[in-house]
């Protein structure tokens, strides 16, 4: 999914629960975009990912919208990693770089 000039997109890593990696692709539109195109974004990421991921992949996609932030609106889709390896954290991290350009 390519960012519009209108959107940026990044990838990042959180810690989930007992120290599992969590790789994520984070949209930010401006604060004043229509909710409605930030889910149709979200849910198009969401798809995006989905179809990324190769079979046999034990991570679960998930996304989620994140709260007004400054000038910013935006969510993030993200994988519950299966395994929660180091390996498994950098094959999913690559597949998500490789959605953002």
């Amino acid at each position: 999914m390519a960012a519009t000039s209108q959107q940026s997109m990044m990838v990042g890593e959180r810690t989930a629960r007992y120290g599992i990696p969590q790789p994520y692709i984070e949209v930010r539109f401006p604060r004043d975009t229509h909710q409605r195109t930030l889910r149709a974004a979200l849910h198009r990421l969401y798809a995006d990912v989905e179809m990324a991921t190769p079979e046999g992949a034990l991570w679960n996609v998930h996304i989620e919208f994140l709260p007004d932030i400054l000038m910013y609106s935006g969510g993030r889709a993200y994988l519950e990693l299966g395994e929660g390896t180091p390996e498994e954290n950098e094959r999913a991290t690559a597949m998500l770089k490789s959605l953002v350009g």
